[in-house]
């Protein structure tokens, strides 16, 4: 678990940061304890890569008026840590929503970042695109994935009663089908020592994020970009993103066979070389 002194006050929240690795910079939204268990040791030698909370997942968390929370002052807290940390044109990455919001991030401080990656993440979100291409990905799941779901469905009422890291935990858990190329993997240890403020993440995937579409209306993004995809992911279907956009003229789109929502974990060997000649080719590292 980071270090308490290490944290970066944002509104009043302390969002805590570890950092791992050495060579380009690299600030990783999200979570200062989720996301270092999802990466191996091997990036370390080409990225420094700094791990932050967000204020969804920060401990020491000032409450604030949901109402005013939007995709601009998220990206605003997101350039605020990046000044405070000091980081000088980093790359930004993000998973699953972080994906996004550094995607919404780069669109706002595009002068700020060298590079983008994104793994597993919505490119449309909370609308009749997102919805079809879920309903239609999952009906090609196999029979034994769909009963293993339907089983764990039957457990929902026994969280009805959890809230924050545990309710999230759980749910997450149940969701295993979808989310796993393993359709039984177990990811509570990645859970394990998180704060979850379930009324933060309601708000950011209900609201904010409510009838989204990355494309539209079209912005320039000029900076090189790394997309990831799992083939299993049904939560956030491959299928919602292009292999090329005009808005991107620099965009790698790599999709990975044998994963779900969580490609840097589930082939790790695959993604470390996949990110790595990405990261030689555009920014010549060694």
């Amino acid at each position: 678990m980071p270090n308490d002194s290490n944290y970066v006050e944002v509104d009043g929240s302390k969002l805590r940061y570890i950092v791992k690795g050495e060579g380009l910079s690299c600030l990783v939204i999200g979570s200062s304890i989720y996301y270092p268990k999802t990466f191996s040791k091997e990036l370390e030698n080409q990225l420094k890569m700094y791990f932050v909370d967000m204020k969804w997942f920060a401990r020491d968390y000032k409450p604030e008026n949901l109402d005013s929370v939007n995709i601009n002052s998220i990206a605003d807290d997101v350039e605020q840590i990046r000044m405070k940390l000091g980081l000088e044109k980093p790359i930004i990455m993000g998973h699953s929503i972080h994906g996004t919001v550094a995607t919404e991030y780069v669109k706002k401080y595009a002068s700020k970042v060298s590079g983008l990656i994104v793994i597993g993440s919505p490119c449309e979100w909370g609308n009749a695109t997102y919805d079809a291409k879920a309903k239609t990905l999952w009906e090609t799941a196999s029979p034994e994935r769909k009963k293993i779901q339907e089983d764990n469905w039957g457990a929902l009422k026994e969280i009805d009663r959890l809230t924050g890291q545990k309710e999230a935990s759980a749910r997450y858990n149940i969701m295993s089908p979808q989310y796993w190329y393993n359709p039984t993997y177990d990811a509570t240890w990645l859970w394990d020592g998180m704060t979850v403020h379930s009324e933060v993440t309601q708000h950011l995937f209900n609201q904010v994020f409510l009838n989204y579409n990355m494309f539209n209306p079209e912005v320039k993004i000029l900076i090189p970009v790394f997309v990831a995809l799992g083939k299993y992911d049904y939560v956030i279907p491959y299928t919602l993103w292009q292999t090329s956009y005009n808005s991107i003229p620099d965009f790698t789109l790599k999709y990975f066979e044998k994963s779900g929502h969580t490609p840097q974990l589930e082939e790790n060997k695959l993604f470390n070389g996949e990110l790595n000649e990405w990261l030689k080719i555009k920014f010549k590292s060694n």
